[in-house]
Parts: structure tokens; C-alpha cells; sequence
């Protein structure tokens, strides 16, 4: 079942294709049942779905500040031909779908620029705002899972950090693939679990920050054991292998980590990615003693992590991006 938690949502002409009789609307009463609290945090409380962070007040910051990193990462809400596919003249309502949408920030910012389409944007937990602008909806609903609409209903497919909650990444590809129409986009953008070092450097996280290091590889493990494995870098392969779609274009960004970059909005998306990080690791704390790590070891990893991405410059995030049409 989905559950609807918006209030001011037009329908359109053709609401048909949205299997609109399978969504329920979520009363107020009903929101403490999709959280839970533990160790002095609040987790979605969907038992099958290992997605691991928080979803309280302090990761929702963190989300939020995401958004604008990777806004102006990118320098812009978008990536690929999404004004061609939204502004295709076929006489029918245009749809988007925003996977992991979290806040809901990504589907507000879109729907000011296509006033005239519909957005949809799922989560696990109504953690969204529930009085959006009139053409865009928020819904609960594990995306591992099949969705409501019929075959071809969605034109754009948005999926931007969704591979926490993800353990099958091809088996999502096929459902994209039912939902979106011929010629319809999906995007999708990660940033890789680890850091790296700027272009041209000759430096060595081994050497330069072995503790950063360090922890990317002991919070890499705790996730397999979520059977959550990295594949920011291999979506595009995924994509190919799945025959849905035309050969993806590949686009990857470094996000600087800290103020050292010389343009002064990169270095500002520094200052903003150096403190979503030290977030991050914040937000881990309860998986890794779930894992079976101390207190101790907990902090002493997530001390370390942060003097070394404070202090050594040059460190960047590796967002890696692609985008195809669906054949």
C-alpha cells in the first residue's frame, strides 16, 4: 500500500494511469508509526528496508545541505535533456518521479521550473513537507519494491542517493524501465563512498590521510553486511546490461572537501561539504555499534576521520552521474 501525505495536489485529466485508488492518505495520528528512536536518534521503522541513517532533524539538515552542494556542484537542478522530454508537445500530462527523495527539496525546486508538470516524490518516511506546491506529490513507499502506476506512465525518472536504500540495483532498473514512456529519461547521480585527491595530484590517502581512509573502508563493510556494496561507478554499466535504454552518458564531479579550492563557490561548496561529512559520520554511529564496534573504536574512527579531512587539503568527493533515454 502507498501512502499520500500531501494535501494540495491537482489531479489532472488522465489520473486514471496513476492507479490513484492504491494510495491512502496518512492521517497526522499515523506518522510516529513509520519512526522509531534508538540510541537518541529517530530511524524509519520499515524492518526489510537496510537503509541505515537517521531520518531526525540533524540528517534531514544534512539532506538538505546535500541538495544545495550538488545544486552547485552541477550548477544547475539537472542534468541531460530534461527540458526536451518535459516540453515534448504529445497532448498529455508530463509526470516526474523522484526516487529517495527525502526532504523533498529536489521535487519543490523542479516543479518552479515546470510549473505544468506533475511531480512525485517517494520516500520511505513522510519526512517531506506536507503542503508543497499544487503539482507536486509526496508519497511513502519502499522503492525496492514494485510501484503503483501503470507501464510508460513517468517521462523523467530522478534518482540521486538512493544506493543506501537500494540492494539490487538492476532489479530497479527493469521497474524504471516499465514505468517510463519511449524516449523517457532516467538520471542517476552517487556519490562514490570514499574520497579521493583532486585531479593531477601525486598525494596518497594512504600516506596523506590514512585515517579518512580508514574509515571509508570500516563503514564499507558494516554496509556490505547490509548487502549495500558500492556501485556509484557501476550504474552505467548497469544501465548498458539492462538493453532498456540508450547508451548512457557519463559525467563525474569532484566536490571539494574543505575551503582549499581557488573559485570561491567551489569553495563555499567545500565549507558545506566538510560539514555534511563530519554529519555522515555522525549519523553512522549507530550502524557501526550495531556492527559490533566499541564506543571506544567508534569514536576513535570518527575523530580520526575528521582531523585528517580537516586538515588535509586537496581531498575531494567523487559524484558520479549518468543519464539515457528509455528505448
Amino acid at each position: 500500500m502507498t501512502f499520500e501525505y500531501t494535501e494540495n495536489m491537482l489531479h489532472d485529466e488522465d489520473d486514471a494511469s496513476d492507479a490513484s485508488s492504491d494510495v491512502t492518505e496518512l492521517e497526522e495520528y499515523d506518522f510516529p508509526d513509520h519512526f522509531f528512536e534508538r540510541d537518541g536518534r529517530l530511524f524509519h521503522s520499515h524492518g526489510s528496508l537496510p537503509y541505515p541513517l537517521p531520518v531526525d532533524g540533524p540528517e534531514q539538515a544534512r539532506l538538505n545541505n546535500l541538495h544545495r552542494i550538488l545544486r552547485d556542484t552541477v550548477e544547475f537542478h539537472y542534468l541531460g535533456p530534461v527540458t526536451e522530454v518535459l516540453n515534448d508537445a504529445r497532448p498529455r500530462q508530463k509526470r516526474v518521479l523522484d526516487l529517495c527523495t527525502g526532504t523533498g527539496r529536489w521535487p519543490m525546486d523542479m516543479a518552479r521550473l515546470f510549473p505544468r508538470v506533475k511531480i512525485y516524490g517517494l520516500d520511505i518516511v513522510p519526512i517531506a513537507t506536507r503542503r508543497p506546491l499544487r503539482h507536486v506529490q509526496f508519497e511513502i513507499h519502499d522503492i525496492t519494491e514494485r510501484f503503483r502506476w501503470g507501464n510508460g506512465a513517468m517521462d523523467f525518472i530522478h534518482a540521486r542517493n538512493i544506493d543506501l536504500a537500494v540492494t539490487d540495483y538492476p532489479e530497479l532498473l527493469r521497474e524504471v524501465a516499465r514505468l517510463l514512456r519511449p524516449g523517457g529519461l532516467f538520471f542517476s547521480g552517487e556519490i562514490g563512498r570514499s574520497i579521493d585527491f583532486a585531479h593531477g595530484s601525486s598525494l596518497s590517502l594512504a600516506h596523506q590521510a590514512p585515517r579518512a581512509r580508514s574509515f571509508f573502508q570500516v563503514v564499507n563493510r558494516s554496509l556490505e553486511l547490509r548487502h549495500l556494496v558500492p556501485i556509484a561507478d557501476m550504474i552505467p554499466g548497469f544501465i548498458q546490461q539492462s538493453r532498456q535504454f540508450t547508451v548512457p552518458t557519463i559525467q563525474t564531479f569532484h566536490i571539494p572537501v574543505g575551503d582549499w579550492h581557488h573559485n570561491l563557490v567551489m569553495k563555499r561548496v567545500g565549507k558545506m561539504y566538510l560539514a555534511a561529512l563530519k554529519d555522515f559520520a555522525e549519523s553512522l554511529k549507530p550502524m557501526l555499534r550495531e556492527a559490533g564496534m566499541t564506543q571506544q573504536e567508534i569514536n576513535s574512527l570518527v575523530a580520526g576521520f575528521i582531523e585528517d579531512i580537516e586538515r588535509v587539503p586537496g581531498l575531494v568527493g567523487v559524484y558520479h552521474t549518468a543519464w539515457a533515454k528509455k528505448l
